[in-house]
């Protein structure tokens, strides 16, 4: 296996080079697929927006509306369409309605209270004309960096919001560019696909200042970035060659230069969870048969326990599946790997005590067919009566044993 220290990638050549799809679009194309079988699911892991154009409106040359919301409108019934969980006890929910109005909900105190949807909202103008595959033509994207900090990009075209979605700014002007990570500040890992970051970000607690990795060239073909308990960065780049095998990197100096080593081939890299500086374990699927075909043999759990140097399979009985699973370890190291849509709306979670060698289902499950994944902790959709047209709650667990309610903002 190779092994070499770089400043970089410059992965504007490989990524045009890609003809294998990137995890960002693997997770987009699964998602729709979920958000068809399960038409009505109030939760959705969006990953990408595709049902709406953007367009200018009339007397707005820059395309859409930057400025802060109105929140003396008319209250409404809301409802969450992705959640990013940070910790047990805080949250944002993002709301996407039409036309292309994106809201963001945080709460700080386990869902007790959260903040108002309509201060923190981005709101452009859209048409909704579909394409010949049934969606816009946009492409939108969010990312939730903290509690407060917000990134959307719209065809390209990014801003963020640094306090809690109520004023807005061009990235390029609000982010700082560095060659790596200041010591305070917190990298960001990417929970349901990276969405709207093009390069590694980290937000710095208390000032909110965002720092991006300058040295690092933009690119839409990352997979999961993670982050381990001592610091390391860990994420995936999909091979330039289609069925070519994937590359790890790694950085132990908060991303000033990187590590990279290459994984078995024949399969697609699903999620990666580092445990430390030199050890991780990454889910692979194998390629499905055809276009739209069910996986051609066994989910295979690789780990790592030389910083990548070489991968060890795992010998795993976790069933492969069609579908993207969130996956990450538990604060007890159990590894964690959601189920979603198992089966129509219920969702649940593997859970391994050792090492992944054998896995077995929660006895909780999601009534949503929704879970995702924070570090270290996973959660399940659910609604609290039945005839409701939202997911109404989410349970969370660090575990996959004990479980705490978290109610979403309506």
């Amino acid at each position: 296996m190779s092994d070499r220290e770089f400043g970089g990638f410059d992965v504007e050549i490989v990524a045009d080079a890609v003809r294998q799809p990137s995890l960002d679009d693997l997770r987009s194309a699964a998602l729709f697929r979920r958000r068809r079988r399960a038409a009505g699911a109030g939760l959705a892991m969006v990953v990408a927006l595709a049902g709406a154009a953007l367009v200018p409106s009339a007397g707005d040359p820059d395309g859409g509306n930057w400025a802060a919301p109105d929140p003396s409108g008319p209250a409404i019934e809301r409802g969450v369409s992705e959640l990013f969980l940070l910790t047990e006890r805080v949250a944002v929910g993002v709301e996407v309605r039409d036309p292309c109005q994106i809201s963001f909900s945080a709460t700080e105190d386990a869902g007790r209270s959260w903040s108002d949807w309509r201060t923190a909202e981005y709101d452009g103008a859209c048409t909704t004309t579909p394409d010949s595959e049934g969606f816009g033509v946009s492409d939108v994207r969010y990312s939730v960096l903290d509690e407060r900090t917000y990134l959307v990009s719209v065809d390209g075209q990014a801003i963020l919001s640094t306090d809690g979605g109520r004023t807005w700014r061009d990235v390029e002007s609000a982010v700082i560019d560095v060659k790596a990570f200041p010591e305070r500040a917190r990298p960001v890992t990417c929970q349901n696909g990276c969405g709207a970051m093009k390069r590694p970000l980290a937000v710095e607690p208390g000032t909110g200042r965002v720092y991006r990795l300058a040295d690092l060239a933009s690119t839409h073909a990352r997979a999961v970035v993670d982050q381990s308990d001592d610091g390391a960065l860990w994420y995936v780049q999909a091979s330039p060659e289609f069925g070519g095998a994937a590359t790890v990197a790694r950085s132990v100096d908060r991303g000033a230069t990187w590590q990279t080593s290459q994984v078995p081939e024949g399969v697609t890299a699903i999620g990666l969870a580092a445990v430390s500086g030199r050890e991780a374990y990454l889910l692979t699927e194998p390629r499905p048969a055809g276009t739209d075909g069910p996986p051609s043999g066994s989910s295979r759990l690789l780990h790592t326990t030389d910083a990548g140097r070489s991968w060890v399979d795992v010998d795993t009985d976790l069933p492969a599946s069609s579908m993207v699973r969130p996956f990450t370890i538990g604060r007890d190291g159990a590894l964690l790997v959601g189920e979603p849509f198992a089966g129509g709306t219920t969702a649940y979670v593997w859970v391994s005590r050792d090492g992944g060698r054998h896995f077995t289902r929660s006895e909780r499950s999601g009534t949503e067919g929704t879970v995702g994944v924070a570090p270290g902790l996973v959660w399940l959709g659910g609604r609290d009566v039945m005839n409701l047209p939202a997911t109404a709650h989410v349970q969370v667990s660090a575990d996959g044993e004990t479980w705490s309610r978290l109610p979403l903002p309506r």
